[in-house]
């Protein structure tokens, strides 16, 4: 069988702009478990690690549309290098302080969120100007679907070792290494340098926003996100009761996730994007509630493979359909609004499955995840026939 990705690879800029943009979001897949084990570290609560997750995850929700819109408006090396400059400095006085709660933990945590580079967006934004056959589009995404979960699967793995072996304060600094040798290869190629949104004159306040079937795409990726932020914390919590690595069960979920990945490239699927979302949302569902048959960490890890298949698959599915829906001049908002819908549910989750686990067990914290999913799939029902606009009218509907 020919390798799904060969015709996209053996273009001479994709390895290094996809390897740069992998290596520059690593913080992204170690930030949970790190600032995790750094609060529980410190002697701080269950309650209080997923605070400060989410404190980092809210702040990112406000901090990627604006630097989304600046980088359409101004290109993407400054605005990248800016932004990683700032991580940094945060990521590096977390390591220092090691503050267990309090305004400190907070607010650095909120200041590395809201300062994590754009480069996400920007490497999707770039993919239309790399790759002219509209039909490797949907490959190309998947493509970078799952190369994102080499974040996944290394992430909380290398943050969780670190943390246990040497010490709680050193992924912080590996994370600050990560985000500026990732940001500064991505920003100096000459594909980033020369990147340019589409000028469309003056932009509406709202932006991408402006479009309907953005906004309804959104909310079914936000209760997607709200039920994998719950296991986020749910799992490591679970692991820890029962004595095995926190990052080894989040990675294994990854593990799914490229299988799924590079499934889904090998062939063509057939109908609508739209209606491959509502399959795969519904899939995922299936996927959670099967997570309680599991009575031991091995029979966890087992069925998180299973449910894992389909995670790369739907987030390429939901790009696509931002890309082909939002507005002209708007890309790179548009993708940073999808990593905002991600962050504010992945957040909402994070905080609140540590406060149920805290009340009553991490086992009872994955019946969230449930609840989002089963949010995600009646979205997709109640909306479906609002997900059709092409993008001509997606550029031009008013809020309604």
């Amino acid at each position: 069988m020919r390798y799904p990705y060969s015709d996209i690879l053996r273009l001479p800029s994709v390895p290094r702009l996809l390897s740069a943009a992998v290596v520059g979001r690593m913080p992204v897949g170690m930030g949970a478990i790190a600032i995790f084990l750094l609060v529980r570290g410190a002697g701080g609560s269950y309650a209080t690690a997923g605070l400060a997750v989410g404190a980092s995850t809210v702040a990112g929700c406000v901090g990627a549309p604006i630097l989304g819109r600046v980088v359409d408006r101004q290109g993407q090396p400054r605005v990248l290098l800016a932004s990683m400059t700032s991580q940094v400095v945060a990521l590096l006085l977390l390591a220092a302080l090691a503050p267990g709660g309090g305004l400190a933990l907070f607010g650095l945590c909120a200041l590395y969120g809201f300062s994590n580079p754009p480069l996400a967006a920007a490497m999707r934004a770039t993919w239309a100007t790399l790759i002219t056959d509209r039909t490797l589009i949907t490959r190309a995404f998947s493509l970078d679907s799952t190369a994102q979960e080499v974040i996944w699967i290394l992430g909380p793995v290398l943050a969780a070792t670190l943390a246990e072996t040497i010490s709680p304060r050193l992924p912080m600094v590996v994370m600050a290494a990560f985000s500026a040798f990732g940001v500064i290869w991505f920003a100096t190629s000459r594909e980033s340098r020369s990147w340019r949104s589409q000028h469309v004159g003056e932009r509406h306040l709202l932006g991408p926003l402006t479009a309907g079937p953005v906004r309804r795409v959104l909310l079914s990726i936000l209760g997607l996100a709200f039920a994998w932020g719950a296991l986020e914390l749910a799992i490591p919590a679970y692991a820890q009761e029962e004595g095995v690595s926190p990052g080894g069960l989040l990675s294994i979920w990854a593990v799914g996730s490229v299988i799924g990945g590079l499934g889904y490239a090998a062939r063509t699927w057939g109908g609508t994007t739209q209606r491959m979302m509502g399959v795969l949302l519904a899939l995922n569902l299936v996927g959670f509630l099967v997570l309680f048959a599991a009575q031991t960490p091995l029979q966890l890890a087992i069925l998180l493979v299973l449910t894992g298949v389909v995670n790369a698959p739907v987030i390429a599915t939901f790009y696509v359909l931002i890309e082909e829906l939002a507005p002209v001049g708007t890309v790179t908002e548009a993708f940073t609004w999808v990593s905002t819908t991600f962050l504010i549910g992945i957040s909402g989750g994070v905080a609140l499955a540590g406060i149920v686990a805290d009340a009553s067990s991490p086992r009872t914290a994955w019946w969230l995840a449930v609840g989002g999913g089963v949010f995600a799939v009646l979205t997709v029902a109640i909306r479906h026939s609002g997900l059709h606009a092409p993008r001509e009218r997606a550029a031009t509907e008013e809020i309604g």
